[in-house]
């Protein structure tokens, strides 16, 4: 018997909590420096979306639980004092506007600063091999699981990565 989509849409909204709580866990737990009640507050959570409670989506600090799976786990987005998760995709639309207006930029003059990257062949083929790893683990597959969120930023990623790699030997063709 296979389950459909329609079968798990009833509990989704637990499934998104319980997903969240879990995140928050290992967020936690990924901090060297978390304090014990910290780490006590996020198991609580995470014991109370196994259990079907209801419980906060915010941690004990006020941050938004984050999902791994669609959500960057280093940053977050503020209006005010609120904080929210930023998601791949928009992480992915930020980066390319950040490279559409480097790209953009005019010429320095002869007394403006340089404010061009240099780097050795060497490390442009290291760059470029470390965004085509990061790029590899976006993608739905073993490394990212069977989300789907993280590809816009792979493609940004990638392309960021041959831009890198066409300037070396690697790339030239």
């Amino acid at each position: 018997m296979a389950i459909t989509d329609s079968d798990l849409e009833p509990h989704a909204e637990q499934y998104d909590r319980l997903r969240n709580a879990a995140a928050h866990v290992l967020t936690v737990l990924d901090d060297p420096e978390s304090e014990p009640d910290t780490v006590r507050a996020a198991l609580t959570e995470l014991h109370q979306a196994v259990r079907g409670q209801r419980g906060s989506a915010q941690t004990e600090t006020g941050l938004p639980a984050q999902d791994p799976a669609a959500h960057l786990l280093s940053r977050l987005a503020y209006a005010g004092k609120v904080a929210r998760p930023i998601t791949l995709d928009e992480q992915a639309a930020n980066f390319g506007q950040q490279l559409a207006a480097a790209q953009q930029m005019d010429e320095p003059g002869p007394s403006d600063p340089d404010r061009d990257v240099r780097l050795t062949e060497l490390r442009a083929m290291i760059v470029g091999g470390l965004l085509q790893e990061l790029a590899a683990r976006l993608r739905p597959g073993a490394a990212f699981g069977p989300s789907r969120e993280g590809e816009q930023l792979a493609a940004a990623v990638t392309e960021l990565a041959a831009a890198v790699l066409d300037r070396t030997f690697v790339g030239r063709r």
